[in-house]
């Protein structure tokens, strides 16, 4: 049996054989009559001791079998049998040991299929593009080109490089934020600021379309965010509105202060979202009826990650006159 090939079992049976031959030769000495009576205390005493051994050894074996199933990937392992007695405390480093493996193990599941499917994302959306610089740099072969035809071909190679190049960095963006490599610089800044911090590298793209941004944000306003990415975020909503309102068309960006958020809406007077599209509009690479040519479909993904990161949420629906609504809502407290 195995339980006895155990040293520990056989020093213990050694040590009661000792203890049970010395006790023998007192109880002669003293009182012949006794031998029995000492003897049968004994062998009892140490058949006790040895059955309670058995049992705590065959609790450790089983929990040993247990951890070893864990490890091999058997998660429905329960120990509930190791509640009682000195093997609980071991029962609980364990379960605690158990909870977090498991959590480990599914993070690193998640991380690795985020991985993939970011390189996937980047392998398909630069497909085209190179495809169209091969051409490209064929046709800049041809030596009956003029000067003004080969500075058009350098130019739309320029362009196409310029956007492959925010291709990739977008990517990597959403990736680290998704990862959490990125660590956000939280601090209480006036809403206002962040507001226009996000408008500004747009102004010229609305001028060009004549159109208008209004604002409607108290400025005592103040929320605790991340200055440079909440502004990006912002930027690749209003950046959309810009894109999907008419000329002449216009832009508001309103906030308002409840007693447990703060909301953020962003409206434009354009066509709207088709309703099939709603769902998906903050997917990635995700293009509805109506995107621009060229648009990756990466801005509304990357601001619906930003916002996230930071404890809030972002929506879009119709506006019942017409046009498209983003509401954006950050939480007190969550931060």
């Amino acid at each position: 049996m195995e339980f006895i090939r155990n040293s520990e079992v056989k020093r213990q049976i050694v040590v009661s054989s000792i203890l049970t031959l010395f006790w023998c030769g007192i109880s002669i000495i003293v009182d012949s009559k006794a031998v029995w009576i000492v003897l049968s205390a004994i062998i009892s005493s140490s058949a006790v001791s040895l059955f309670f051994t058995y049992q705590r050894y065959k609790k450790i074996a089983d929990l040993s079998l247990y951890i070893d199933r864990l490890l091999h990937g058997d998660e429905t392992i329960s120990f509930e049998q190791f509640q009682e007695g000195e093997l609980s405390v071991l029962h609980d480093e364990i379960s605690k040991m158990t909870r977090r493996l498991i959590e480990q193990a599914e993070a690193l599941k998640i991380e690795k299929g985020n991985l993939a499917d970011a390189l996937a994302d980047i392998s398909h959306q630069l497909k085209t593009p190179l495809t169209s610089l091969n051409i490209l740099n064929a046709s800049l072969c041809n030596e009956e080109l003029t000067e003004e035809e080969r500075y058009e071909l350098i130019r739309k190679q320029a362009m196409l490089l310029s956007k492959m190049e925010w291709l990739i960095a977008t990517l990597l963006k959403i990736s680290k934020l998704d990862a959490g490599t990125i660590t956000l610089k939280l601090q209480e800044v006036y809403l206002k600021d962040v507001v226009e911090k996000a408008i500004r590298p747009l102004e010229i793209a609305a001028e060009l379309k004549m159109q208008t941004i209004k604002k409607e944000v108290p400025a005592e306003l103040k929320l605790t965010l991340d200055v440079e990415w909440t502004a990006e975020a912002l930027g690749n909503v209003i950046k959309n509105c810009i894109e999907h309102s008419p000329e002449g068309g216009s832009i508001e960006i309103k906030a308002i202060e409840r007693p447990l958020l703060t909301q953020v809406i962003i409206e434009d007077n354009g066509a709207g979202f088709q309703e099939k599209d709603i769902p998906h509009l903050f997917d990635r690479f995700y293009q509805g009826n109506g995107s621009t040519i060229g648009n990756a479909g990466l801005g509304l993904a990357l601001a619906k990650t930003i916002i996230n990161n930071q404890g809030g949420i972002i929506r879009a629906k119709n506006q019942e006159l017409g046009g498209a609504e983003f509401e954006i809502c950050f939480y007190r407290g969550l931060l």
